[in-house]
């Protein structure tokens, strides 16, 4: 199996994030010792299962070293090109392929035996998505001070993990993966795609795993499995400066033993 990487986004002064990165790629962030990017593409590569890696959004290596090379390409202007970037690079040059690994590329404590649970759950690959959510219950008993934010369904409160398992042919959806992306934050926009009946039930919190699976399914026209991820560092991305220092120390307890 391959692996998109999407480590796009150069975040300006108003990001709360910038405190940190001074107008340079959120990927180039110092995680005590490795920058952020290095430390995903770490883990991905000491997966078993993962074979090429391709990181969309900065067309070079800039500076940064890795376990074994990696296939670069250039910011496409948003999450979703990138994204779709990557699975058509894939699409191209290993028509063969029918499933990839998406990650992003802000996970720091990633790790190769994550990603192989992550990808042994979902054998034989018999959907087109694979889809993960961290319960509340599960970070915070990992992560008790990282302030994520979290939906809230029916029975649940979850987290977006930052791993999937695709279909290479969900890049054909872009135009709706872009709406949705675009929709995101504007109810009405929302309701216009997944309809009104699932926006009220989501306001009431009255959504189920399986309403999800089966309105992203009528969306894309792809089979959906939404996993509940036992591993909370696959949802602990850093956002805020705060998560950053919450990683620093982590890694650094990591890494010393402690």
């Amino acid at each position: 199996m391959d692996c998109v990487i999407i480590a796009g986004g150069l975040p300006g002064p108003d990001d709360p994030i910038y405190v940190y990165t001074q107008g340079k790629p959120k990927a180039l962030l110092d995680m005590h010792g490795r920058t952020l990017l290095e430390r995903v593409v770490d883990a991905v590569q000491d997966s078993q299962y993962i074979e090429d890696v391709i990181v969309v959004g900065l067309g070079s290596d800039m500076g940064m070293t890795f376990k074994r090379p990696v296939i670069h390409l250039p910011d496409h202007g948003s999450l979703v090109k990138n994204g779709t970037a990557g699975l058509d690079w894939i699409i191209k040059n290993k028509p063969q392929t029918t499933h990839v690994l998406g990650a992003s590329g802000d996970v720091p404590l990633l790790s190769g035996v994550i990603i192989d649970d992550l990808i042994n759950t979902c054998r034989p690959f018999d959907y087109g998505v694979y889809y993960n959510f961290v319960t509340r219950e599960t970070m915070e008993k990992r992560f008790p001070h990282s302030t994520r934010t979290y939906v809230k369904l029916k029975g649940l409160e979850v987290a977006g993990g930052d791993v999937a398992i695709l279909t290479t042919q969900l890049g054909r959806e872009q135009e709706l993966l872009e709406m949705l992306a675009s929709a995101r934050k504007h109810a009405w926009k929302i309701a216009r795609i997944v309809g009104l009946r699932m926006l009220l039930k989501l306001l009431f919190r009255r959504v189920t795993l399986t309403d999800i699976e089966a309105t992203a399914q009528r969306l894309t026209g792809f089979p959906v499995k939404i996993l509940l991820n036992p591993h909370a560092e696959a949802g602990m991305d850093v956002d805020k400066p705060h998560q950053v220092d919450l990683m620093r120390e982590e890694l650094k307890k990591m890494e010393s033993g402690d």
